[in-house]
């Protein structure tokens, strides 16, 4: 069974390499051979990789009940894995393996430099195949002898021979000595040596398919097996969505997404269809503020760039899961019409909570989103591939379109297991990164890092901001280049909106101009106390407008939204939203956010409707309202609330507003300047001279307009401002400079080293806890729970599907800890319901009602004790 199985993976292997395909071409150039060349060379090595299963010790795992197998009498134990004993093995045996023809090595005497070269690159090779479970192995004082067993019976490493030389006349290795010698060409493998782990990895997961591969029963030579391989590695890769990749569409203008609708280009997106690509990877960076239309420009960039054979897909990434579902439903409407009629392109959610997107889980068992113009079996055959790629989130870059988290592509620079998966699934995507001004320096280093990887790799990447400081776009635009080997060039231009391109030949910044519908003027007002913020609020709802006051802690919403419901004339119409909710309650509250301020909300539904929220109602809703108030923020996140003011045209309103809650403004601050007006400010954001200097530039300009001053409004912040800082301040802004510089570094730390290919190294040590995002506290994932009337345990969720999910909210680990474990009468119940339910591994649990200190339900969410 173990040479058909090799033979099952090396066909899979086989016909993912197909000469014709970009990504093999690619390959096959970067290291100066041949397509087909570089398939035998490759697959010849796929079918080696479970070379460490010939060892008695592995085969001793089976007890056979047939004979003609090798006895296991005597079989040693199985305490080494068979990846790391297959490395075992070829390392002891390889030389002679050459020597004799095994390997069908090209005659020749090789001098002693040539042999050492030989080494050295034999070893990057094998490391891909032999560690094809996830992570590179090493053979450490492993050895041989004590695995591979010979006796008068049969010689494993004999047998182990034998396959390989009958594998060898199957598919011949093409040797190319002058390469294999050469360190230059192994330099080149090794930077492409995790496209090679993810295309084995890949190959073995499908090869092992049962429903494709069953079990061959009968004695049968190889060279009359591999074609039936070939077959059903044909069958599979069609079954599985790999059979062909879709074809894109030359892009004619956005009247084609839209049903023949006639669709007016934002000034941006004519400068997306008016860009002239270049050779070779490139990146784009789209600045311009919210309603300019990036998501649809990055389409059209997307869509060119794939006809120009620059991409076979995208994988679009965003800074949450809420920002991830809303992008899935757009990309659902839009992405068919990037490939012809009769593609089947894949499209996937990938994020921690997507079973909880009703639209992508029925997307697994029927047609994709917007699909209900394609034919039956076309959505068949769609959902059939959604659902084996869906069944891991290991595997969503490997969809033809992907939406989801950052997280995702993060974590392929991460010791993850399988993260070479990830990065093969990203070697011929367009990537596409929104927000890209959210992520904190730890993941900007991530990120840059990765754009660095995706340029070498070949890819191409579309970055979406509105509020990106210069700094940040050199550091962006300089990993890039990095990944090409070309001379760095930093930000010429100043101008917003802007679109930048950089590619081999350079980089161009194009000014654009703004459409008249998205130019906005926001006046700026300034309260100095949470009463007065109260009286504002209630006159606005007197006014019959609808309100939100933007908190930046919890603790501070809550309070705010005890104070106004007790009030407001009509106490139904306040709203509290925060991220202390467990997912069923957020779920109902983002519905009702979105049902009374949402774009279709009426007049009399909005009207003296109060919204008093965290940061979590900027990041996700489409929503506004007619007055807006914020807790004073550095000067991005004020521009990105501001957003949600007056969003949506509803007839005559007043001039928008928004009012900032603040300290005293003073040119001399103390150090508790901040502190003593809004401490939970100061906890969030302890570089208190940026909240002074985004203070200090609102009253200077006493309103936002946008896009006009968003350059001089973030520069005035982030940019070359330290002379501007008071001295009270310098300490807590070097502090935290400090804190940065140790996140970046912490990145480059943490990040595996992609330059020096798939390699054993210190950093595959899986005791390691290693995040794509860095926290200044873990975070708690607490199953909230509830008594049944017989004293049992129930989730908070009760019978909904995915209970387990829903009854959950996430939390510091110290404020965890002050909730009050459930009495011990209910740990038997809460192992059973563990048991039960997956989603409730590694979670706390949390009995609300026998609580006596913290409290929770379903209007104020989780209010901790002191």
């Amino acid at each position: 069974m173990l040479p058909y199985h090799s033979l099952d993976v090396a066909a899979v292997g086989w016909c993912l390499l197909a000469p014709d395909t970009e990504l093999t071409r690619q390959l096959a150039a970067r290291l100066g051979l041949e397509p087909e060349a570089l398939r035998q060379l490759l697959v010849f090595w796929l079918g080696v990789h479970d070379l460490g299963k010939f060892s008695r010790a592995f085969q001793g795992l089976f007890q056979p009940s047939r004979t003609g197998l090798v006895p296991i009498v005597n079989a040693p134990a199985y305490t080494e894995r068979h990846d790391c004993l297959g490395a075992v093995l070829w390392q002891e045996n390889w030389i002679e393996w050459l020597r004799d023809g095994t390997l069908q090595w090209p005659s020749g005497r090789l001098g002693r430099e040539q042999r050492h070269q030989l080494s050295e690159t034999l070893s990057i090779l094998s490391t891909p195949f032999f560690g094809h479970h996830g992570k590179p192995v090493e053979s450490g004082q492993c050895r041989g002898e004590q695995f591979f067993i010979s006796d008068d019976v049969v010689d494993d490493t004999e047998a182990a021979r034998q396959f390989i030389a009958d594998w060898a006349d199957i598919v011949s290795p093409v040797w190319a000595v002058d390469k294999l010698t050469s360190p230059e060409w192994r330099g080149a493998l090794q930077a492409l040596s995790w496209t090679v782990a993810g295309w084995a990895t890949l190959s073995d997961w499908l090869g092992s398919s049962r429903e494709y591969f069953p079990y061959c029963q009968k004695r049968v030579p190889l060279a009359e097996y591999w074609p039936l391989a070939l077959s059903r590695a044909r069958a599979v890769l069609e079954g599985t969505g790999f059979a062909s990749r879709p074809q894109a569409l030359p892009y004619r203008g956005m009247d084609s997404w839209f049903g023949g609708a006639t669709i007016t280009p934002t000034p941006l997106q004519k400068a997306a269809e008016e860009l002239v690509l270049s050779d070779g990877p490139q990146l784009c960076i789209l600045e311009d503020v919210t309603g300019a239309g990036k998501t649809e420009a990055a389409g059209i960039l997307t869509q060119r760039l794939l006809v120009a054979g620059h991409g076979d897909g995208l994988y679009f990434a965003l800074p949450t899961m809420a920002t991830s579902n809303a992008m899935y439903s757009r990309m659902g409407k839009l992405h068919r019409h990037f490939f012809t009629a009769d593609s089947s392109p894949s499209l996937v959610l990938s994020h921690g909570a997507r079973d909880l997107n009703d639209e992508f889980m029925g997307s697994l068992e029927g047609a994709q989103p917007e699909d209900g113009e394609y034919a039956a079996n076309d959505m068949t055959a769609s959902s059939r591939c959604n659902r084996w790629l869906a069944d891991s989130r290991k595997k969503a870059l490997l969809a033809d379109v992907g939406v989801g988290t950052i997280d995702q592509v993060l974590m392929a620079l991460l010791p993850f297991r399988h993260q070479s998966l990830r990065l093969y699934g990203l070697a011929r995507k367009v990537l596409v990164v929104d927000e890209v001004h959210a992520y904190d320096h730890y993941m900007q280093g991530l990120l840059g890092q990765l754009l660095t990887h995706h340029a070498r790799q070949g890819g191409s990447a579309i970055l979406l901001t509105a509020t990106l400081p210069l700094r940040m776009r050199d550091e962006l635009l300089k990993a890039w280049q990095e990944g090409l080997n070309a001379e760095p060039q930093g930000s010429r231009k100043q101008e917003f909106p802007l679109l930048t391109h950089a590619g081999i030949h350079g980089v161009t910044e194009t000014p654009l101009a703004t459409r008249p519908e998205v130019v906005r003027s926001v006046n700026i007002g300034w309260l100095t106390d949470e009463e007065q913020c109260v009286d504002s609020v209630l006159a606005a709802v007197e006014r019959g407008e609808c309100v939100a006051w933007v908190r930046n802690t919890v603790d501070d919403a809550i309070r705010a939204f005890e104070a106004i419901e007790k009030r407001h004339p009509d106490a139904a119409r306040c709203l509290l939203f925060h991220s202390r909710f467990a997912m069923c309650d957020r779920q109902r509250i983002e519905a009702d956010v979105i049902q009374r301020l949402g774009k279709h909300s009426t007049p009399d539904t909005r009207r003296g409707q109060v919204l008093i929220s965290t940061q979590v109602f900027q990041e996700s809703l489409d929503c506004d309202v007619d007055l807006m108030i914020s807790d004073i923020a550095p000067i991005d996140l004020l521009i990105q609330r501001a957003g949600r003011l007056q969003r949506h045209a509803r007839g005559p309103r007043r001039k928008p507003l928004l009012q900032v809650l603040a300290p005293e403004w003073t040119e001399v601050p103390d150090a508790e300047w901040l502190q003593r007006v809004l401490p939970g400010t100061q906890a969030v954001y302890r570089d208190t001279s940026l909240i002074w200097l985004t203070q200090r530039v609102l009253r200077e300009t006493g309103v936002l307009r946008m896009p006009n001053d968003a350059r001089h409004l973030l520069e005035s912040v982030y940019g070359a401002v330290i002379d501007l800082v008071p001295d009270a301040l310098q300490d807590a802004r070097f502090e935290q400079k400090g804190m940065q510089k140790m996140a970046a570094s912490m990145a480059n730390f943490n990040a595996l080293r992609l330059e020096d290919g798939y390699v054993s190294g210190h950093q595959w040590q899986e005791e390691q806890e290693i995040g794509t995002r860095l926290i200044d506290e873990p975070t708690v994932n607490v199953a909230l729970l509830t008594r049944t009337a017989e004293d049992g345990l129930q989730l908070w969720a009760g019978g909904e599907r995915h209970a387990a999910m829903l009854s959950q909210a996430k939390l510091r680990q110290s404020q965890a800890e002050k909730l009050a474990m459930p009495p011990a009468r209910y740990q038997p119940q809460w192992e059973a319901l563990q048991e039960q339910h997956k989603a409730l591994h590694y979670t706390r649990p949390w009995l609300v009602e026998a609580d006596e200190s913290c409290t929770y339900d379903q209007k104020w969410g989780l209010r901790l004790g002191v």
